[in-house]
Parts: structure tokens; sequence; C-alpha cells
């Protein structure tokens, strides 16, 4: 289950960082709206617990967007042939 979560989140960042590329190699383009932008769900602004002696944050951001589903879905496939 472990191997699964590890190569899920490696999937998501490849795939993040390739739309990344993309969108340096066409600024302003269709490709760079269809794999670059996404949406951001999250904690905004983190929670905080205030207890005079000790502060806790805690907060979270995902960036999700075509690129980052895609490499989930290589990894996925990998996965399934390991």
């Amino acid at each position: 289950m472990i191997v699964l979560l590890v190569i899920l989140i490696l999937g998501a960042l490849i795939g993040t960082v390739i739309g990344e590329v993309i969108a340096t190699i066409a600024p302003g383009g269709t490709l760079e709206k269809i794999f670059s932008k996404g949406i951001n769900p999250g904690l905004s602004p983190p929670a905080t617990l205030d207890l005079k002696v000790i502060s806790l944050s805690v907060g979270f951001s995902v960036k999700i967007n075509l690129s980052s589903l895609l490499g989930i879905g290589l990894a996925l496939l990998i996965y399934r042939r390991l």
C-alpha cells in the first residue's frame, strides 16, 4: 500500500513538472492552458490552534491539473505491471 502511494505521488510530481515544462515552451498558448492550469483544493489560510504555550498550524494545498492526472494514470499503469 505504501509503495502504491509513493508511486502515485511520484507520478503526480513528474506529470506536474512535464506540465510546467510545456507551459514554459508555449507561454500564453492553448497548451499552457490545457496542461498547467488547474484547481488548488486545500486549507487556506491554515487552521491554527493557539494554546498560549504552544501554537499549532495545520494546512495543506494540492495542485491538480491535467498533466498531474496523466502522471497519476501512468503511475497506476506502471504499478499494475509490477
